[in-house]
């Protein structure tokens, strides 16, 4: 899990986020602390696709890495 910062928000969401797809990690989520946000990837036949992108409240429910629900509003202090 990636929480953007402005100084790393454009690295995390391109070239790590490709890093990690090259690598197989079966799984990238990155955390917008501002909006607050999650968006996350799965590995799908060798690729990452976008499985879930929610705001505020709105819950994501993830299978991978492992069965997980996560409420953006609830990551952020």
């Amino acid at each position: 899990m990636e929480v953007l910062s402005p100084s790393t928000r454009g690295f995390d969401l391109t070239l790590k986020r490709k890093i990690f797809e090259e690598a197989g990690c079966p799984a990238y989520w990155v955390v917008d602390p501002d909006t607050p946000s999650l968006t996350a990837w799965e590995m799908r036949d060798g690729a990452y696709a976008q499985v879930a992108m929610v705001t505020g409240d709105e819950p994501a429910d993830l299978s991978s890495p492992y069965d997980v629900q996560v409420v953006p509003a609830d990551l952020i202090l």
